[in-house]
């Protein structure tokens, strides 16, 4: 289980502590009750259904004192009745959501729900990278949860402690040390009629990484990695990207060799 990192804002009380359970119900005036009966209204976005009615009932069935309310979609929760939810729990899934998308919503729910606590839950690989973690966490949302690493105890002990006004984030994954980036290769003879952005993206190439990752790093569209792709196979005469790939790596070991002779 991830360790927390927890930034208190404000005092805070017992957990669980004076919690009844309730009925649990999906509709906005079972939200009024369960504020009235000490439960916890969670508010479940969460675009697939299986995964959102997996969750809602795991959540009821092993904390009752959670209520519950499942949404599809962010505008779903945005257009409903929010002022009882005390919190709001985002599904973030690696295959239907990218980052930006995700900064994109949970600043959508900031606005619309100004007092309401924010929890982002994500399943995709980079949620491990400390950059996405604080880029949710400023965009407004006062917890981060990577589901492929933590437990659902430490889950709900996240939504009661934000509940009551602090701020979780995995603190093991915020204190590693980022990892530098590789400076861009020297130019050589095949290399020296790419463009500035060309050279990075085939650094980013030579270290096998796929297009996906190139464009998510550096900040563009798979579609125009796939188009600087290409430019580079046409200067240097590949007939593909392992090709490319092969022919800079032995240029430059001709070129680092021929620098050590001099």
């Amino acid at each position: 289980m991830s360790k927390f990192h927890a930034v208190v804002d404000q005092t805070v009380h017992s957990l669980g502590r004076g919690t009844e359970p309730n009925g649990l119900g999906e509709s906005s005036p079972q939200l009024s009750s369960s504020r009235n009966n000490g439960a916890i209204a969670v508010a479940l976005i969460d675009c697939l259904r299986f995964s959102r009615d997996c969750l809602t009932q795991a959540l009821r069935t092993l904390h009752p004192e959670l209520s519950i309310v499942p949404f599809g979609s962010v505008a779903d929760c945005i257009g409903s009745d929010t002022d009882d939810l005390h919190l709001i729990l985002y599904y973030s899934h690696s295959e239907s959501s990218s980052e930006m998308l995700v900064l994109q919503h949970v600043k959508e729910l900031r606005q619309a729900c100004a007092n309401t606590p924010i929890i982002v839950l994500s399943d995709a690989r980079t949620a491990l990278q400390p950059r996405n973690i604080r880029n949710a966490l400023n965009s407004g949302a006062q917890g981060f949860i990577p589901t492929s690493i933590t437990e659902m105890s430490a889950a709900v002990a996240a939504i009661r402690f934000v509940k009551d006004g602090g701020t979780f984030a995995p603190l093991d994954l915020l204190l590693t040390q980022r990892t530098p980036s590789p400076p861009p290769p020297s130019e050589s003879p095949a290399t020296k009629h790419l463009t500035p952005r060309q050279m990075t993206v085939l650094s980013h190439l030579r270290q096998g990484k796929a297009n996906k990752i190139i464009a998510y790093e550096l900040g563009m569209t798979e579609s125009t990695v796939k188009v600087h792709i290409r430019n580079i196979m046409r200067k240097m005469g590949a007939t593909n990207r392992t090709q490319a790939v092969y022919k800079s790596q032995q240029l430059h070991e001709t070129a680092d060799n021929a620098g050590l002779s001099e």
